[in-house]
């Protein structure tokens, strides 16, 4: 039977599963008192085609998730932000690692897979500014899902599919936006001041979460600013491991302290209706330190480790709206600079004590200009949108620690060379309406070069580090019908790719006591996709009382030249048998897999005037990978999933029943021997997690009109389950498989007082 999973976020579907509620525009903000909305206003996406549109009028899938939906859904992190969106997940592995071979765990909510192709393959991006890179080397890996604080996001918007058209590498498989929120997003007209205070706990994590936001701005309104304070302390996530000892055969989660800090600013000026500048500064950082009781042995008596993260961002922005040629303009520059640090002292007994200390820095500096067109030829409206950005970043990392390694091995060592990386990319997307607007076509194409800029020194093992420039075109077109008003189709061609990372053009490292070592490789060529989807949807359907929408969607996604780091050895059998007589085993990264997936989308949502709403959601997908032509499964598409919501809503109080059903992974569709073998070299059946049917249930209560009170009970029968994403690789005969389970039942409750 083939692999089956459910993916959502046709017309907008939320990760706050957002039954009953108002789609909100992407960039409105948040009811300012106990206000409800009630009427059907559809959501926009911006990211889909760089221009506002409603999300049932774009020729891709686009889930919009609104602040209001964050909260109501109590998600505290990009983990809790997608656990209603089948098909889009986010892997987390528990914290179980060494202070020289493993990092299990440290990379903490590692990135989002969507539509079973995930890591650096899906593009991140802040207020338009990509996050780092996730990065993995031993025992350091660095993940891309906690650089921001969920409190100052006004709106996320996940697009499934290719984004490179529009917005260049990383977008190979999809796109994740992330837009912060505004001073006028607190202020009312006319009022000096405004802003919010929030506090909320969550057991799950025996977490508290303060937060503040104060808005202000002049008589005129020409001024305005912002300055937000988040503050965030939390343990170890519970699970439901039941083995407790301070060994390797512990399942409870290591125990862990957890602090987090968020400083936000913004100052807007509007001389006119027609210009707004906009100055923003933002500060995060995260610091965990852990017992790893996980790592203890014969002869390790202790382990300890430290992890640290930073983000520092400044970028100012102009925006101008006219009536001209050039309708709107959008210019920005900015500065991000982000830092991840990861120290772990072993208290070992009777060898000498061992510290190891990773560093994984990367900054960049940008550009970004942006205008719109309206003009008619031939009488046909024409919507052109076209532009270009520029990025630089300075990417760095160094491992280091006491004693020092197994000569020829030393410390400090750096696994890649400090490295340039220099991207330059122009893109043009029309928007053409025929028939009084009833057909749209998107014809897009974007030219992107890239320069990767190795900077040798000392630290570096190797004698060489050679650079690389390439440059890449990608088109996309895409097509929305609507024959009446009810009934529509759309249609889509996108082709993405992933340039080489520095990382993966210059791992150099030797470890002559293992006898292996990995080289460089200048040739690497980028990944890159092709994905075909095309879909119907309906909207303002009269059905038992309510308004129904409902889409359908298939898809066929190839990809080709999938980067990996494999042994390149001429003798196979050296690959394996690590023995200095036969000459070292050596890695390098190399254009290697192709992988195809095919899936079908649906979804429906049903309003009701008297405040009831329902949706459900489902979908299947299939995936294969091929490597130097042989087929296998593909392991990281998620099992089949089910997600359907009740909710009602009124003036002073709502809530919601979700029931989520994720099913079993089956073994013929997980690639053999990607769990280990035995002795004799037959392999291992992977670890599949039960299905599950689980219960969630939030609420809320307009106290006043300044004051909100939200409660969620979750897992509400205490299932015992865990995520196929987070336990993918676990071999069937390990002992610790309840280590990866979820939290049983548990509960939050958050209060929001508005000024």
């Amino acid at each position: 039977m083939g692999t089956a999973r459910v993916l959502v976020g046709i017309l907008g579907f939320s990760g706050a599963l957002g039954v009953g509620q108002a789609d909100q525009p992407a960039t409105a903000a948040a009811p300012a008192s106990g206000e409800v909305q009630t009427a059907t206003v559809e959501k926009v996406t911006v990211t889909a085609t760089r221009q506002k549109r409603k999300v049932d009028e774009v020729p891709a899938t686009v889930t919009v998730i609104t602040d209001k939906e964050i909260e109501d859904n109590m998600a505290t992190d990009v983990k809790d932000l997608v656990r209603f969106e089948p098909g889009v997940s986010v892997r987390t592995n528990p914290v179980r690692f060494s202070a020289a071979l493993s990092g299990g765990g440290r990379d903490g909510n590692s990135g989002f897979n969507i539509r079973g192709v995930e890591g650096n393959r899906v593009l991140i991006q802040i207020d338009g500014i990509r996050v780092p890179d996730a990065f993995s080397f031993g025992p350091l890996v660095v993940g891309r899902g906690d650089y921001l604080d969920l409190d100052v996001v006004k709106s996320v918007e996940i697009l499934r599919g290719p984004a490179s058209a529009l917005y260049g590498s990383d977008g190979l498989a999809g796109a994740v936006s992330f837009v912060t929120k505004d001073p006028e997003d607190f202020l009312d007209e006319g009022e000096f001041c405004g802003g919010r205070a929030r506090v909320s706990y969550s057991s799950a994590d025996d977490s508290w979460t303060e937060g503040a936001v104060v808005a202000t701005q002049t008589e005129s309104g020409q001024w305005q600013g912002m300055l937000a304070y988040t503050r965030r302390d939390a343990k170890e996530t519970e699970n439901q491991g039941e083995n407790e000892s301070l060994t390797a055969a512990r399942t409870a989660p290591n125990p862990s302290d957890i602090e987090s800090n968020n400083v936000f600013a913004k100052l807007v000026f509007a001389p006119n209706e027609s210009n707004r500048f906009r100055l923003t500064y933002e500060y995060y950082d995260r610091f965990m330190v852990t017992e790893a009781y996980t790592a203890r042995s014969a002869t390790v008596v202790d382990l300890d480790g430290e992890d640290e993260l930073t983000r520092d961002r400044v970028s100012f922005d102009h925006r101008y709206e006219g009536d001209g040629f050039i309708s709107s303009a959008f210019w920005a520059v900015y500065y991000q600079a982000a830092t991840t640090r990861e120290f772990t002292y072993e208290n070992r007994e009777p060898a000498v004590d061992r510290t190891r200390e990773g560093l994984f820095d990367n900054a960049v500096w940008g550009a970004v200009a942006e205008l719109q067109s309206e003009f008619a030829v031939a009488g046909i409206p024409n919507s052109l949108v076209y532009g270009f950005d520029y990025s630089q970043t300075r990417q760095e990392g160094l491992r280091t620690g006491t004693p020092a390694p197994t000569p020829p091995d030393f410390f400090p060592q750096q696994p890649f060379p400090n490295t340039d990386f220099t991207f330059f990319g122009a893109f043009i997307q029309d928007e053409i309406s025929l028939f009084d607007g009833m057909l749209k076509l998107y014809p897009a194409v974007r030219y992107d070069a890239f320069e990767i800029d190795p900077e040798l020194s000392p630290l570096y093992p190797l004698p060489t580090a050679p650079g690389q420039e390439d440059s890449h075109v990608t088109p996309k077109f895409g097509a929305v019908f609507w024959p009446t008003q009810r009934f529509g189709l759309f249609a889509n061609y996108a082709e993405g790719f992933k340039a080489p990372a520095p990382s993966q053009v210059n791992n150099g490292f030797t470890n002559a006591a293992q006898d292996y070592t990995s080289i460089p490789n200048p040739n690497l060529k980028p990944e890159t996709s092709e994905t075909i989807e095309g879909g119907v949807r309906v909207r303002d359907i009269e059905v038992f009382g309510g308004s129904l929408a409902a889409s359908a969607v298939a898809f066929k996604a190839d990809y080709t030249d999938f980067i990996d780091q494999v042994c390149v050895n001429a003798n196979q059998a050296e690959c394996n048998d690590f023995n200095p007589a036969n000459g070292p085993t050596m890695f390098k990264y190399i254009n290697l897999g192709s992988v195809e997936i095919s899936g079908f989308e649906t979804r429906v949502d049903v309003r009701w005037e008297s405040g009831f709403a329902f949706t459900g959601a489902l979908s299947t997908a299939e995936g294969t990978q091929g490597v130097n032509g042989v087929e296998a499964p593909l392991n990281t598409i998620d099992p089949w999933k089910v997600v359907a919501g009740l909710r009602y809503d009124s003036e002073t109080f709502g809530g919601q029943a979700i029931v989520t059903h994720a099913g079993e992974k089956d073994q013929s569709d997980i690639a053999l021997g990607t769990c280990g073998t035995d002795g004799l070299g037959n392999p291992i059946p992977c670890f599949t997690p039960d299905a599950f049917t689980i219960l969630d249930l939030t609420a809320y209560w307009n106290i006043t009109e300044q004051a909100t009170l939200r409660v969620g009970v979750f897992n509400v029968f205490d299932e015992k389950y865990a995520w196929w994403s987070d336990a993918r690789g676990v071999a069937s005969t390990s002992t610790i498989t309840d280590a990866y389970t979820q939290p049983g039942r548990n509960a939050s409750a958050s209060l929001v007082f508005r000024f």
